[in-house]
């Protein structure tokens, strides 16, 4: 059973949520993370995620399903607290019932190595240097969508565990490993050194090719790059193919997410996959 402890002041587990929420060197640090919204919670729960503790309304009855949850996540702690409180801990205009502290994955090379190994026809997402959460949130959630085996960051880039990345992903975060390697090189040894052989695909609008001319039913790491840059110069070279996305209108490229969603489309189109739905 989880020992309750009742926060009726800003004190430290108050702040813990807190700073959880706003601040990457703090999760960082601790290993640590701020969850909160229904989606996401259940997503945690059902991928076996360590949940720590659990803020709630201490002031009013939980929900079936805010006790459902609570009972599944089996939390160390409960924290009830005042509605006031709980409202601080919270940017959505419908805030959740809970909202959690959890465990950090610290095995995410290992994940993303076995995953390739085990796909019969393994697909990687890079994202170089990501800048907006919300972004690789949104890349998270189309390489869970359309079969990709992991999803990996190089450079100083997003965070995974930002509130918003979570919230763009819907959760899918908990379902597909992932794992950021500081710099180009340390990506290329880890992707050279898996046993597929896979082809390293980036997409430019100077691209030799359009996406649907090339064969990516083959293993394959797809490369999205920065927001504002593009690829870098390493992945650019790194490369075995560098296509472009035919578009139309004034615009000269797309948002990331949205360019990295119809790659993974057009991987998945010329592999037969027709989804479950």
């Amino acid at each position: 059973m989880p020992e309750i402890r009742p926060l009726r002041a800003r004190n430290d587990a108050f702040q813990l949520y807190e700073t959880l929420s706003r601040n990457r060197e703090k999760r960082t640090r601790t290993k640590l993370f701020f969850l909160e919204g229904v989606h996401p919670l259940e997503q945690a729960v059902a991928a076996g995620e360590r949940v720590q503790s659990i803020g709630y309304d201490g002031e009013k009855r939980l929900s079936g399903w805010a006790r459902d949850m609570i009972g599944r996540a089996a939390p160390d702690v409960l924290n009830p607290m005042p509605a006031r409180m709980m409202a601080e801990l919270s940017d959505r205009e419908n805030p959740c019932e809970l909202v959690c502290i959890v465990r950090q994955r610290t095995d995410g090379e290992d994940r993303v190595r076995r995953a390739a190994k085990g796909a019969p026809n393994p697909l990687l997402v890079l994202c170089d240097r990501p800048s907006s959460p919300g972004n690789l949130g949104t890349v998270v959630r189309s390489a869970d969508a359309f079969g990709a085996c992991g999803v990996i960051t190089t450079g100083h880039s997003a965070d995974f565990y930002d509130p918003q990345c979570i919230r763009a992903s819907i959760g899918t975060l908990f379902h597909v490993p992932f794992c950021g390697f500081g710099s180009s090189e340390e990506a290329v040894d880890f992707i050279r050194r898996l046993p597929a052989g896979m082809q390293i695909v980036g997409t430019s609008a100077h691209g030799t090719a359009a996406l649907h001319q090339a064969d990516l039913s083959k293993p394959t790491v797809l490369i999205v790059g920065n927001e504002t840059f593009g690829m870098s110069k390493a992945w650019k070279e790194a490369c075995d193919l560098l296509l472009r996305i035919p578009i139309y209108g004034a615009a000269s490229s797309l948002n990331v997410g949205c360019a990295a969603g119809i790659c993974l489309y057009e991987i998945a189109r010329q592999r037969n996959f027709d989804g479950h739905r």
